[in-house]
């Protein structure tokens, strides 16, 4: 039985002015994996994800999400998908719960009691009332996680959510990756420049390299 595509990417091209930032890229991701996405700095892994989320428009190829194309003006698929593409940004004087509760609000959910769920899930619930500009690095990016589960998503999308880290704070983010896509089911991206971080923690990986796809497959801990 053939693994059901939450993301299909074909034929990708992206350039700004002469620079082609993405070359041909295409890639999938199965209902379940942890998925690495691998490269340099600057190898275009960003560009890619942007465009995956319909924050940049590609100049050729298709992009299909849930078997959906994410093209135009359709954003239908933004529900299924939540996404931490660079450091997350709060507001320093207010706690980890009032952050959440304003995109609760922005976001017209329904149920408040999401707020207090997903602090657990990232263990942070013991610091809900902290001003957030108290926080460790580690604990801004498990806060950034959770805003990314508040709608419940079927794909979260995580660009370098160790960068910064100490040793500890990697091995925490890697045990709470593993536990959203394991207990909670929720297929996971996760980009970085660290071969051994993607190691760890990846079903499928794809490298890529000055905007090209190098190779796609089984992470190594995996053949």
């Amino acid at each position: 039985m053939e693994n059901k595509k939450i993301l299909s990417v074909k034929n990708l091209h992206k350039s700004f002015g002469d620079f082609k930032a993405v070359n041909n890229i295409s890639l999938h991701v199965n209902q379940g994996d942890i998925y690495g996405f691998l490269g340099p700095n600057g190898a275009g892994k960003s560009t890619t994800l942007r465009m995956v989320l319909g924050l940049i428009r590609p100049n050729s190829g298709e992009i299909l999400i849930n078997g959906e194309s994410n093209s135009g003006n359709n954003r239908n698929f933004l529900s299924s998908i939540g996404a931490l593409i660079e450091k997350p940004d709060f507001y320093k004087n207010l706690s980890a719960y009032d952050n959440l509760r304003i995109l609760f609000k922005m976001s017209r959910l329904k149920d408040s009691n999401r707020i207090s769920e997903v602090l657990k899930e990232v263990d942070l619930w013991d610091k809900k009332n902290q001003k957030v500009g108290g926080f460790s690095q580690g604990m801004k990016q498990r806060l950034g996680i959770a805003q990314t589960l508040m709608h419940q998503p079927s794909l979260i999308i995580l660009d370098e959510p160790s960068n910064g880290l100490d040793p500890q704070g990697q091995s925490d983010m890697r045990n709470l990756i593993l536990r959203i896509n394991k207990e909670m089911g929720i297929t996971v991206i996760i980009s970085s420049h660290i071969l051994s971080e993607i190691e760890k923690i990846s079903n499928r990986m794809v490298v890529i390299n000055k905007g090209e796809k190098i190779v796609e497959g089984l992470s190594l801990i995996h053949i």
